[in-house]
Protein backbone atom coordinates (compact mmCIF):
# COMPACT_ATOMS: atom_id res chain seq x y z
CA UNK A 1 0.00 0.00 0.00
CA UNK A 2 1.41 3.38 -0.99
CA UNK A 3 2.21 6.15 1.41
CA UNK A 4 -0.31 8.33 -0.41
CA UNK A 5 -3.15 5.96 0.41
CA UNK A 6 -2.03 5.60 4.04
CA UNK A 7 -1.83 9.33 4.49
CA UNK A 8 -5.45 9.85 3.40
CA UNK A 9 -7.56 11.17 6.26
CA UNK A 10 -10.65 8.93 6.73
CA UNK A 11 -12.61 11.88 8.15
CA UNK A 12 -12.45 13.61 4.80
CA UNK A 13 -13.99 10.59 3.02
CA UNK A 14 -17.13 10.62 5.14
CA UNK A 15 -19.72 12.72 3.32
CA UNK A 16 -22.35 14.35 5.51
CA UNK A 17 -25.90 14.61 4.12
CA UNK A 18 -28.04 17.48 5.34
CA UNK A 19 -31.64 16.66 6.20
CA UNK A 20 -34.09 18.78 4.26
CA UNK A 21 -36.87 20.49 6.13
CA UNK A 22 -40.48 20.96 5.11
CA UNK A 23 -42.62 19.03 2.68
CA UNK A 24 -41.13 17.31 -0.34
CA UNK A 25 -41.41 19.23 -3.56
CA UNK A 26 -44.72 18.63 -5.31
CA UNK A 27 -46.41 16.95 -2.34
CA UNK A 28 -49.20 19.54 -2.25
CA UNK A 29 -50.21 18.77 -5.81
CA UNK A 30 -50.83 15.09 -5.26
CA UNK A 31 -54.46 14.09 -5.91
CA UNK A 32 -56.48 13.30 -2.79
CA UNK A 33 -58.68 10.27 -2.46
CA UNK A 34 -62.37 11.14 -2.94
CA UNK A 35 -64.73 10.69 0.00
CA UNK A 36 -67.49 8.29 -1.03
CA UNK A 37 -70.63 8.04 1.12
CA UNK A 38 -71.98 4.53 0.56
CA UNK A 39 -74.98 4.84 2.87
CA UNK A 40 -76.90 8.01 3.80
CA UNK A 41 -77.02 8.87 7.47
CA UNK A 42 -80.47 8.60 9.09
CA UNK A 43 -79.80 11.90 10.87
CA UNK A 44 -79.17 13.82 7.65
CA UNK A 45 -81.70 16.42 6.55
CA UNK A 46 -82.66 16.24 2.88
CA UNK A 47 -84.29 19.35 1.45
CA UNK A 48 -87.01 19.28 -1.20
CA UNK A 49 -88.53 22.01 -3.33
CA UNK A 50 -92.08 20.82 -4.06
CA UNK A 51 -94.32 22.44 -6.65
CA UNK A 52 -98.09 22.04 -6.41
CA UNK A 53 -100.29 22.54 -9.43
CA UNK A 54 -103.50 24.54 -9.28
CA UNK A 55 -106.33 22.67 -7.55
CA UNK A 56 -104.07 20.36 -5.51
CA UNK A 57 -104.68 19.98 -1.77
CA UNK A 58 -101.31 20.90 -0.26
CA UNK A 59 -102.01 19.40 3.17
CA UNK A 60 -103.15 16.06 1.78
CA UNK A 61 -100.23 15.89 -0.65
CA UNK A 62 -97.63 16.54 2.04
CA UNK A 63 -99.21 13.95 4.33
CA UNK A 64 -99.19 11.33 1.57
CA UNK A 65 -95.58 12.18 0.75
CA UNK A 66 -94.57 11.55 4.39
CA UNK A 67 -96.57 8.32 4.55
CA UNK A 68 -95.25 6.99 1.23
CA UNK A 69 -91.61 7.58 2.10
CA UNK A 70 -92.06 6.81 5.83
CA UNK A 71 -90.25 9.97 6.78
CA UNK A 72 -90.90 13.12 8.73
CA UNK A 73 -91.35 16.46 6.99
CA UNK A 74 -90.54 19.92 8.31
CA UNK A 75 -92.23 22.66 6.27
CA UNK A 76 -89.92 25.68 6.09
CA UNK A 77 -91.57 28.18 3.74
CA UNK A 78 -93.97 28.55 0.84
CA UNK A 79 -94.89 30.98 -1.91
CA UNK A 80 -98.02 31.19 -4.02
CA UNK A 81 -101.76 31.67 -3.75
CA UNK A 82 -104.38 29.48 -2.05
CA UNK A 83 -108.16 29.60 -2.09
CA UNK A 84 -110.92 29.00 0.48
CA UNK A 85 -108.78 28.37 3.57
CA UNK A 86 -110.17 27.17 6.91
CA UNK A 87 -108.20 28.38 9.94
CA UNK A 88 -108.34 27.92 13.69
CA UNK A 89 -107.00 30.86 15.67
CA UNK A 90 -108.01 29.63 19.12
CA UNK A 91 -109.72 26.52 20.51
CA UNK A 92 -113.25 26.35 19.16
CA UNK A 93 -112.89 29.38 16.87
CA UNK A 94 -113.01 28.32 13.22
CA UNK A 95 -112.70 30.88 10.42
CA UNK A 96 -113.28 30.29 6.72
CA UNK A 97 -111.51 32.64 4.32
CA UNK A 98 -113.24 32.76 0.95
CA UNK A 99 -111.45 33.77 -2.20
CA UNK A 100 -107.76 33.91 -3.02
CA UNK A 101 -105.06 34.76 -0.49
CA UNK A 102 -101.30 35.05 -0.90
CA UNK A 103 -99.07 32.90 1.31
CA UNK A 104 -96.78 34.97 3.53
CA UNK A 105 -95.42 32.06 5.57
CA UNK A 106 -96.14 28.36 6.00
CA UNK A 107 -94.55 26.25 8.73
CA UNK A 108 -95.28 22.95 10.37
CA UNK A 109 -94.38 19.29 10.46
CA UNK A 110 -95.68 15.93 9.32
CA UNK A 111 -94.82 12.56 10.83
CA UNK A 112 -95.68 9.04 9.73
CA UNK A 113 -98.75 7.64 11.43
CA UNK A 114 -98.14 6.72 15.07
CA UNK A 115 -94.58 8.07 15.28
CA UNK A 116 -95.37 11.35 17.04
CA UNK A 117 -98.15 12.99 19.08
CA UNK A 118 -101.04 14.34 16.95
CA UNK A 119 -100.38 17.94 18.00
CA UNK A 120 -97.06 17.89 16.15
CA UNK A 121 -98.67 17.09 12.80
CA UNK A 122 -100.04 20.50 11.92
CA UNK A 123 -99.53 23.47 9.64
CA UNK A 124 -99.54 27.13 10.60
CA UNK A 125 -100.06 29.66 7.85
CA UNK A 126 -100.03 33.44 7.51
CA UNK A 127 -102.00 34.90 4.59
CA UNK A 128 -102.44 38.30 2.98
CA UNK A 129 -105.66 39.30 1.24
CA UNK A 130 -105.89 41.45 -1.86
CA UNK A 131 -106.65 44.44 0.40
CA UNK A 132 -103.43 43.87 2.34
CA UNK A 133 -105.07 42.42 5.45
CA UNK A 134 -102.92 39.86 7.27
CA UNK A 135 -104.44 36.87 9.00
CA UNK A 136 -103.07 33.59 10.24
CA UNK A 137 -103.78 30.46 12.20
CA UNK A 138 -103.63 26.68 12.13
CA UNK A 139 -104.86 24.99 8.97
CA UNK A 140 -107.78 22.72 9.89
CA UNK A 141 -109.19 22.04 6.43
CA UNK A 142 -108.08 21.66 2.83
CA UNK A 143 -105.38 24.02 1.61
CA UNK A 144 -106.03 24.22 -2.13
CA UNK A 145 -103.49 25.83 -4.43
CA UNK A 146 -104.79 28.55 -6.75
CA UNK A 147 -102.05 28.57 -9.33
CA UNK A 148 -98.58 27.15 -8.81
CA UNK A 149 -97.51 26.94 -5.15
CA UNK A 150 -93.89 26.21 -4.20
CA UNK A 151 -93.15 24.72 -0.78
CA UNK A 152 -89.71 24.23 0.78
CA UNK A 153 -89.53 21.20 3.08
CA UNK A 154 -86.84 19.11 4.77
CA UNK A 155 -87.31 15.43 5.53
CA UNK A 156 -85.71 13.48 8.36
CA UNK A 157 -85.69 9.84 9.42
CA UNK A 158 -84.82 10.14 13.11
CA UNK A 159 -86.54 12.56 15.45
CA UNK A 160 -86.08 12.26 19.21
CA UNK A 161 -89.22 13.15 21.15
CA UNK A 162 -88.39 14.64 24.55
CA UNK A 163 -90.65 15.86 27.34
CA UNK A 164 -89.33 18.75 29.44
CA UNK A 165 -88.58 19.23 32.20
CA UNK A 166 -87.11 15.77 32.64
CA UNK A 167 -87.61 14.08 36.03
CA UNK A 168 -84.81 14.59 38.55
CA UNK A 169 -83.84 11.99 41.14
CA UNK A 170 -83.91 12.84 44.83
CA UNK A 171 -80.12 12.55 45.06
CA UNK A 172 -79.72 15.07 42.27
CA UNK A 173 -82.04 17.54 44.00
CA UNK A 174 -79.79 17.61 47.07
CA UNK A 175 -76.70 18.32 44.97
CA UNK A 176 -78.29 21.24 43.13
CA UNK A 177 -78.52 24.77 44.49
CA UNK A 178 -80.84 27.30 42.93
CA UNK A 179 -81.48 25.15 39.87
CA UNK A 180 -77.89 25.46 38.65
CA UNK A 181 -76.45 22.85 36.31
CA UNK A 182 -73.98 20.25 37.51
CA UNK A 183 -70.30 20.73 36.94
CA UNK A 184 -70.21 17.99 34.33
CA UNK A 185 -72.76 19.83 32.22
CA UNK A 186 -75.45 17.17 32.56
CA UNK A 187 -77.80 19.53 34.45
CA UNK A 188 -81.29 18.14 34.92
CA UNK A 189 -80.90 15.32 32.41
CA UNK A 190 -80.85 12.67 35.15
CA UNK A 191 -77.26 11.68 34.53
CA UNK A 192 -77.71 11.52 30.76
CA UNK A 193 -76.19 13.91 28.31
CA UNK A 194 -78.70 15.81 26.16
CA UNK A 195 -79.12 14.26 22.78
CA UNK A 196 -77.58 16.21 19.95
CA UNK A 197 -79.48 17.93 17.14
CA UNK A 198 -79.92 16.54 13.68
CA UNK A 199 -76.93 16.69 11.38
CA UNK A 200 -77.53 19.52 8.92
CA UNK A 201 -74.03 19.60 7.48
CA UNK A 202 -74.82 17.28 4.58
CA UNK A 203 -77.73 18.99 2.85
CA UNK A 204 -78.84 17.84 -0.57
CA UNK A 205 -81.39 19.39 -2.90
CA UNK A 206 -84.05 17.71 -4.96
CA UNK A 207 -87.09 19.02 -6.81
CA UNK A 208 -90.40 17.21 -6.85
CA UNK A 209 -93.53 18.15 -8.75
CA UNK A 210 -96.83 17.37 -7.10
CA UNK A 211 -98.50 16.48 -10.37
CA UNK A 212 -95.89 13.75 -10.82
CA UNK A 213 -97.52 11.72 -8.03
CA UNK A 214 -100.78 9.85 -8.31
CA UNK A 215 -102.47 11.92 -5.64
CA UNK A 216 -105.84 12.12 -7.31
CA UNK A 217 -108.18 15.08 -7.21
CA UNK A 218 -109.19 16.56 -3.85
CA UNK A 219 -112.58 15.29 -2.62
CA UNK A 220 -114.30 18.70 -2.77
Amino acid sequence: MSDKENSRDPKKDVSTTRRLRGRPKGSKNKPKQPIIVTKPSPDTLLSHVIEFASGVNIVESLFRFAMTHQTGLCVLSATGTVVNVTLQQEPGAIMVLHGQHNIVSLTGSFFPSGSAPPMLTTLTICLASSEGRMIGGAVVGPLVASGTVTVMVANFANAIYERLPLPIKENDKEGQSGGADNADGSGGFDGQQPRGPLNVQQVKYETFFAWGYDLGKPPY
